[in-house]
């Protein structure tokens, strides 16, 4: 897995932060976003999560996006490259808790 950050030339910011697999690149990181882009001022834009080149998260939103100021505008839900609501992610996650027991 390899990390690659791109800065902004002008600022020396942070642009985007990305980790994906040299060559075929898919995107791709256990316990964190795979890919952060941010503001000129250094501000969080959006996070999103991915495990094998699909969207994926099981503790939370794996697509969150903020504005400027760092509040949450969106987020979305997605289990093995799957969309689903909030109420239809909360009830996957307890089913898949309950089958553990």
């Amino acid at each position: 897995m390899q990390r690659y950050i791109v800065y902004t030339k002008e600022t020396g910011k942070i642009e985007t932060d990305n980790w994906s697999n040299i060559g075929e690149l898919p995107f791709h990181r256990e316990g964190g976003p795979a890919m952060q882009e941010f503001y000129d001022d250094g501000q969080l834009r959006y996070d999103v999560y991915f495990i094998n080149n699909k969207r994926h998260r099981l503790d939370g939103p794996a697509f969150q996006s903020f504005y400027n100021n760092g509040k949450l505008e969106y987020e979305s839900y997605y289990i093995n490259g799957k969309y689903y609501t909030k109420t239809e992610y909360d009830a996957e996650i307890f089913k898949m808790k309950l089958a553990l027991l």
